[in-house]
């Protein structure tokens, strides 16, 4: 089954516009909770998870959280804009997330609802989808932020993964050959941070090609 992990800020509507074009599926949504750890955030969504091996897709954060699963759990791995290794964002994430509780809640929400709102309006949402998003409490995405800071991550994903970014993607500052470096199959997509929004039948199509091949190829 193909499991769906959405990333840091937008949860389940972020999928919104790709879920008509899939077969089977479950989207899952992150774990509201103050683990720090990927490693510990991802035994959350394991116990969530249906029994057995799956064809896992991880946006953003989402993928970092997959690539802590046991390999027993993965049948392939598709991430999109997620950081392939350490990079500065790494460290700043972490700071973020520790400077994060010290901001009153009320000054968190005004903050953070006009940063997801831009990103996701950058991505093609509508009007009506910004106004679902989800809006984690302040200490669990300080939380989120401090684990990618630790990372804590194996070398590698447990599988071979398909790395995928929007060409467009303010946030990616990596290559194809850094990525095959680090040990992963890299591959770009038209859109932005979200080509799932922007994009969503060239994301099912690249979805039903690991469905026949998990190496994406």
């Amino acid at each position: 089954m193909l499991v769906l992990l959405p990333g840091i800020q937008a949860g389940l509507p972020e999928f919104e516009r790709l879920r008509p074009l899939l077969g089977e599926h479950v989207a899952l949504p992150l774990p509201d909770s103050t683990v720090d750890t990927l490693p510990a955030i991802a035994a959350l969504v394991e116990a969530a998870l249906p029994p057995g091996a799956h064809d896992l897709l991880g946006v953003s954060f989402g993928g970092l959280v997959a690539w802590a699963l046991p390999k027993g759990r993965l049948r392939s791995l598709t991430t999109i804009g997620s950081l392939p290794y350490r990079t500065p964002a790494t460290a700043r994430s972490g700071q973020v997330g520790r400077m994060l509780p010290m901001l009153p809640e009320g000054l968190y929400r005004r903050w953070y609802r006009r940063r997801i709102r831009a990103s996701l309006e950058s991505d093609g949402a509508d009007d009506e989808l910004r106004l679902r998003v989800y809006e984690p409490p302040r200490d669990v995405l300080a939380a989120r932020l401090r684990a990618i800071g630790g990372w804590a991550l194996p070398p590698s994903p447990p599988v071979v993964a398909s790395w995928l970014w929007g060409a467009t993607d303010p946030f990616v500052t990596w290559d194809y050959a850094s990525v095959r470096a680090a040990g992963h199959e890299p591959n770009v997509l038209p859109g932005g941070h979200r080509p799932h929004l922007s994009h969503p039948s060239e994301v099912a199509r690249w979805l039903r090609s690991v469905a026949t091949d998990p190496t994406g190829r």
